[in-house]
C-alpha cells in the first residue's frame, strides 16, 4: 500500500504550508522552507520505496500462493494416479510409485504461465494505458484524468449535509465549517470519481492580507450589521481552490450589420436629410486559450467573474504540496456540463471584434450574428479564492476576494435597527433646533 502523503518538515518533522509571499513551503515550528519541487521530490523517493517494498511483498506472495498451489495440485496428482493403479489391480506399492512419479511430473513442469495476481496488474496497467480517441476532446479528457493511489491516500473528503459542497483537504487541515453556507457540521466523505487537476494558481496572498482587505471592505460603512464587522467572525476567512475547466480551440464567427452615414443641409427654405445605406459583412476566426468557467454551483458566477482575471502565467503544474492549510472545492459541474458557458463566453467576445472592426459610420447596427467554438483541449485548475460567509436575518451573504490579485467583492445588507438609530440621531437634534427658533422668534408674542 501506498505511504500516506502529509507534507512533513524534513528536518523536525512539523507540519508544512504554503506560503505564497515567499512561493514556497514553510514548517510552522522551524521555519525551514522548501520548494514545491523539493517536497515533491523527497516524497517521490519514500514512494518509491514503498511502492517497492509493496512490488516485493507482492512478489513474495504471489510466489507463496503459487507454490501452495502448485503443492496442492501435485497432491491431487498422486491422489488420481495412485486410485487409477489400485483400479487398474496394480499392488499398493506399485499404485503409490505411479503416484509418485505424477506428482513428480507436476512440480518439475507445472508452473503456470501467469500467476492471477500477475494477471491482474498486467489488466491494471492496460486500463491506465488505454486512451479512446473518441474525437471529442472533452470526453476523451473525462476518461483519463484520474487520480493515482498516492494522492487519494495523501487527502481526506468532507461532505456539507446543508449545501452539497464536497471539500478535499490535506490530511493535517482541519474543516470547521463550509466555506460557502457557513454550516459547523461539515461531515467525513470518500475521494472517488473525481478527476485529478492538471494545474493549480497558488495563493499569493494569505490570510493577513485577507483580513486586512475585508477590514477596507466594511470601513466606514456603518449600516453593516455587527455580524459582519465583529472581529472572531473575519478571523473565519477561508483559503478555498474553486475548481475550473479551461477551454481551449477556435472562435469563428460572421456578423451582419447595418450602416449608416447621415448628411443634413438647409437653404432659405428647406432642411434636407440624406442618409447612405449599407449592408456590412465581418467573418473570421480567433484562437482562445484557457477560457474559464466555474465548476462549482456552490460558488456564485457572478462572484468568480467579479474578481476575475486571474494572470495564467502564474499556473503551475498540480501539486498536491500546495493543498496544506487550504480547503479544496470538488467540481459538481464537469467539463461538458460547463462546454455551453465556455463557449457563451468566446461567441460574445468574437461578435464583440467583429463588430469592432467596422469604422466610417455614424450609426451601426447588427442584423444578425453568429459564431461557435471548436474546443480543442480541455484542462481541469483549481484557481485561489479567500471566501467569508455570513448570514444576516435569514439571508446568505458571500464575500470573496482572488487570492493571487486581491480584486474582492462583497453582498453587504443594511441593519434595520441601525438605520432607526441613525434617523433619531439626526431627528431629534432637527426637531429640538426647530423648536428652539419657534420658542425664539414667536416667545415674545401672545396670542
Amino acid at each position: 500500500m501506498a505511504e500516506a502523503t502529509n507534507y512533513q518538515c524534513p528536518n523536525c518533522q512539523g507540519r508544512l504550508f504554503y506560503d505564497g509571499e515567499i512561493g514556497k513551503l514553510k514548517c510552522e515550528f522551524c521555519e525551514s522552507t522548501f520548494t514545491p519541487q523539493e517536497v515533491e521530490d523527497l516524497y517521490a523517493q519514500r514512494q518509491a520505496k514503498a511502492d517497492a517494498k509493496a512490488a516485493g511483498d507482492r512478489m513474495q506472495a504471489n510466489a507463496q500462493a503459487e507454490q501452495s498451489a502448485l503443492q496442492e495440485r501435485s497432491a491431487q496428482a498422486m491422489q488420481a494416479a495412485y486410485d487409477q493403479a489400485i483400479a487398474a489391480g496394480l499392488s499398493p506399492a506399485e499404485a503409490t510409485a505411479k503416484g509418485q512419479e505424477a506428482a513428480a511430473a507436476v512440480l518439475a513442469g507445472g508452473q503456470p504461465a501467469m500467476s492471477a495476481a500477475a494477471a491482474s496488474v498486467a489488466g491494471d496497467t492496460h486500463v491506465q494505458a488505454r486512451h479512446a480517441v473518441t474525437g471529442d476532446p472533452v470526453q476523451d479528457y473525462l476518461a483519463n484524468a484520474r487520480w493515482s493511489d498516492a494522492d487519494v491516500d495523501s487527502l481526506r473528503a468532507y461532505n456539507c449535509p446543508s449545501c452539497g459542497a464536497q471539500l478535499m483537504v490535506d490530511q493535517v487541515t482541519a474543516v470547521t465549517s463550509c466555506p460557502y453556507c457557513g454550516n459547523n457540521t461539515v461531515l467525513p466523505g470518500q475521494l472517488s470519481d473525481v478527476l485529478k487537476p492538471d494545474y493549480v494558481i497558488p495563493f499569493k496572498l494569505d490570510k493577513n492580507h485577507a483580513v486586512s482587505a475585508l477590514k477596507h471592505y466594511y470601513e466606514g460603512k456603518k449600516l453593516l450589521p455587527n455580524a459582519f464587522t465583529d472581529e472572531n467572525h473575519i478571523e473565519e476567512i477561508q483559503g478555498v481552490y474553486v475548481p475550473f475547466w479551461l477551454y481551449s480551440g477556435t472562435g469563428e464567427g460572421e456578423v451582419v450589420m447595418n450602416g449608416r452615414n447621415i448628411r443634413t443641409w438647409s437653404d432659405s427654405k428647406n432642411m434636407y436629410t440624406e442618409t447612405d445605406h449599407y449592408l456590412l459583412t465581418r467573418a473570421g476566426s480567433m484562437q482562445f486559450h484557457h477560457v474559464p468557467v466555474d465548476g462549482s454551483t456552490k460558488m456564485p458566477d457572478a462572484h468568480m467573474d467579479a474578481i476575475e482575471p486571474f494572470d495564467y502565467s502564474e499556473m503551475v503544474p498540480f501539486s498536491v504540496a500546495y493543498l496544506p492549510g487550504y480547503l479544496t472545492d470538488r467540481y459538481d459541474l464537469d467539463a461538458k456540463a460547463c462546454e455551453q458557458r465556455a463557449t457563451s463566453r468566446v461567441d460574445n467576445t468574437v461578435e464583440a471584434e467583429l463588430q469592432a472592426s467596422v469604422s466610417g459610420f455614424m450609426e451601426v447596427d447588427v442584423a444578425s450574428a453568429k459564431s461557435e467554438l471548436r474546443i480543442e483541449q480541455v484542462a481541469y485548475a483549481l484557481l485561489p479564492v479567500w471566501m467569508l460567509h455570513t448570514k444576516w436575518n435569514g439571508q446568505d451573504y458571500l464575500f470573496a476576494m482572488n487570492g493571487q490579485t486581491g480584486k474582492l467583492i462583497g453582498d453587504l445588507p443594511v441593519d434595520s435597527g441601525k438605520v432607526t438609530k441613525y434617523m433619531l440621531l439626526l431627528f431629534v437634534p432637527l426637531m429640538l433646533i426647530i423648536a428652539a427658533l419657534i420658542v425664539f422668534v414667536f416667545g415674545g408674542y401672545t396670542l
